[in-house]
């Protein structure tokens, strides 16, 4: 083969080389004229126009009032990857009518961790700090209550960076912006303190010193706001209570003997068959709070431990304070009480004993009962079914035609129908043969309220000759 047609083949594989360069190049290049953000990333690759698009925020200089700060410094950002992307995409080299297109905008972000210390730092006109809201003791309301929040002053982060997206497509080094401020809320809000305060406020009627379920001895509220202060967390604006063991101190001090008791034994009043119809004494248990052992963990002779409990209580911001000790059980006594009616001896004898046929004589009163026919009082076994401590009998509105009206009249316990034991002030006729009601069992007053007290609901009523 002769140099020249080697020469020639040379140069033709040379021109395919180009050419196959040259349409490469179309398709990775972006097209000539085209900024993003102010960015030039004409005629380079995607990667190249991601750095210059990520350079050109960095490095713009922001003017805000005399301060000026960079685009770094403010902690902004772009997609710059995604933005080269698109301008490859939508203005590749290879087709001449995606040339020289408008300029792109490119939409900004700021991250306020970084961009409001930078702001406060290079212009503090700016800004105005918030006053957090506060929970007090009003001591004239006796009660917690809150001093409102002060809202202060900042920056509108979210229209700064629109400005800035839009200033940044001019292409200049620098930029001048005119942030809008906007009102700043304080971390710890006024609803916060609010809720906190009511929280408290609606433990102030149950504080105090508990046994199991039993409230020993309560605690004011006023004594409760001196044993502690309420603070707000500067970062999550949370309200907390730093108790003072100290000032607990003070209240704890013989907690532990002025608690102390013996149980106290209940009286129940019962019928023949066991049923209770009314406790005449509550029982209470007796109450000692737990000695230095290993099962007590606050042990009744150290106040120190007690306070220390009681603190940890607070910090939750709970006002019930829960003691370690024992509780020792009550003894349960039971009264049977009956009331027998002997219209023949004109008595009424009251009898009580621990059950049903081992009771004995307490009272017998000399009574009065009905003057017979219509108006007798009526043999059988009843039981009290009601008690009033004084009613107009008969018919004192004219309504029934009864022909009497007794008013006043004290201390009734009906146990048949609309007869009853009651105190009789219009005559003193009591004993054998004394018939004078219209069926009730008429006693002196004094009698009557003797028997009112000692019966009760379901108390058993005999009556016979």
């Amino acid at each position: 083969m002769t140099r020249a047609k080697l020469l020639g083949l040379w140069l033709g594989g040379a021109s395919v080389v180009l050419v196959s360069a040259a349409v490469l190049a179309s398709l990775v290049l972006i097209a000539p004229g085209v900024t993003v953000g102010g960015a030039p990333v004409g005629v380079v690759t995607q990667g190249v126009a991601e750095q210059n698009i990520g350079n050109r925020l960095a490095t713009v200089r922001i003017r805000i009032g005399d301060a000026v700060v960079t685009g770094a410094e403010l902690g902004a950002s772009v997609d710059a990857h995604a933005l080269a992307r698109q301008a490859r995409d939508s203005h590749p080299l290879w087709n001449p009518t995606t040339w020289n297109p408008g300029a792109a905008s490119a939409p900004v972000t700021i991250d306020p961790a970084v961009a409001l210390p930078a702001l406060r730092a290079a212009a503090p006109q700016l800004f105005a700090d918030a006053v957090n809201a506060r929970v007090v003791f009003d001591e004239q309301k006796n009660a917690f209550d809150t001093v409102a929040a002060q809202p202060g002053r900042s920056v509108d982060l979210d229209d700064l960076a629109s400005r800035l997206s839009a200033a940044l497509v001019a292409g200049t080094s620098s930029v001048a912006i005119q942030p809008t401020q906007i009102e700043a809320e304080a971390r710890a809000t006024t609803t916060a303190a609010q809720a906190f305060a009511k929280r408290l406020n609606d433990q102030a009627a149950t504080a105090g010193f508990y046994l199991g379920g039993e409230r020993l001895e309560a605690v004011p509220i006023a004594t409760v706001a001196s044993w502690l202060t309420i603070s707000a967390d500067t970062t999550t604006g949370e309200f907390t209570i730093r108790p003072s063991t100290s000032a607990i101190d003070a209240t704890v001090a013989g907690l532990a003997a002025r608690v102390k008791r013996q149980p106290q034994s209940e009286t129940v009043v019962t019928n023949s068959t066991g049923a209770r119809l009314r406790v005449i004494r509550e029982g209470r248990p007796g109450v000692r709070l737990a000695t230095d052992t290993a099962s007590a963990p606050v042990p009744a002779d150290d106040a120190a431990g007690i306070a220390a409990a009681v603190a940890d209580s607070l910090a939750s911001g709970t006002l019930r304070f829960d003691l370690q000790g024992e509780s020792t059980p009550f003894r349960t006594t039971t009264v049977f009480r009956r009331i027998e009616v002997d219209k023949s001896e004109g008595t009424t004898t009251l009898y009580e004993g621990p059950e049903s046929g081992d009771e004995k004589i307490v009272a017998r009163y000399p009574v009065a009962i009905g003057t017979g026919g219509e108006h007798e009082t009526r043999d059988g076994r009843f039981t009290v079914y009601a008690q009033l401590a004084t009613q107009d009998m008969g018919d004192c509105n004219g309504d029934h035609g009864f022909g009497y009206c007794t008013k006043d009249v004290p201390w009734v316990s009906y146990f048949n129908g609309d007869q009853g034991f009651h105190g009789t002030y219009w005559h003193d006729n009591f004993g054998a043969g004394a018939r004078m009601s219209h069926g009730c069992v008429n006693m002196r007053i004094p009698d009557a309220l003797a028997l009112y007290r000692f019966a009760q609901v379901g108390t058993e009523v005999w009556v016979h000759d």
